[in-house]
């Protein structure tokens, strides 16, 4: 009962969008229906994610927020909002190195909750850049640059989350299947209730 609540959990908490962009979990003609990854292919779904992850990474440390002209409570937000984003990014390439050594339910789970972590912190970031407090000048043609460095990386980075997101909800539905079939499994002993 415990084990079935949990796998519900999880399918919801996969199922329920982070954030506006996310694909639509439709079969259509340029995207297929949740596809369940090989093990090759799952790794060089994981190389590539940890390189555009790194490179995100890298574009947001390029970004000096200290340096635009925001009142004191907008620039205390604006630089706690940068610094999840890099947080959130140190984390999901945490658990990409986990997952290339050995894929677990768990471990899928926790990078899937970084990834959509990462995806609210990148938007909220996005928010904080074109705060109207740093209407004027040249500190906001700045800040409206780097709003658009964050919403690029957002975009870049949204098709790698879908396909994860796929990925996870097939492989739970794989491993529902698999525990159904035991309990079904007419050789094994019924214990009474």
């Amino acid at each position: 009962m415990i084990r079935k609540l949990i796998l519900t959990g999880i399918a919801f908490m996969s199922a329920v969008p982070a954030y506006s962009h996310n694909a639509p979990l439709t079969a259509g003609k340029d995207r297929p229906a949740l596809h369940l990854m090989n093990d090759t292919e799952f790794a060089t779904y994981l190389k590539r994610l940890d390189a555009d992850v790194l490179r995100s990474q890298t574009q947001l440390k390029k970004m000096d927020v200290k340096s635009l002209s925001f009142g004191p409570q907008d620039s205390d937000q604006l630089e706690r909002s940068y610094n999840r984003c890099l947080q959130t990014l140190d984390n999901a390439r945490e658990e990409i190195q986990k997952l290339s050594q050995k894929q677990t339910l768990k471990l899928d789970l926790f990078l899937l909750i970084d990834l959509n972590e990462l995806a609210r912190n990148l938007d909220t970031l996005d928010q904080d850049l074109m705060t109207p407090a740093a209407a004027g000048g040249i500190g906001a043609q700045k800040s409206l640059g780097y709003a658009r460095q964050v919403l690029g990386i957002d975009v870049a980075l949204a098709t790698d989350i879908s396909t994860f997101q796929h990925h996870f909800l097939a492989f739970t539905g794989v491993i529902d299947a698999t525990l159904n079939q035991v309990e079904e499994d007419p050789s094994q002993p019924q214990t009474d209730k």
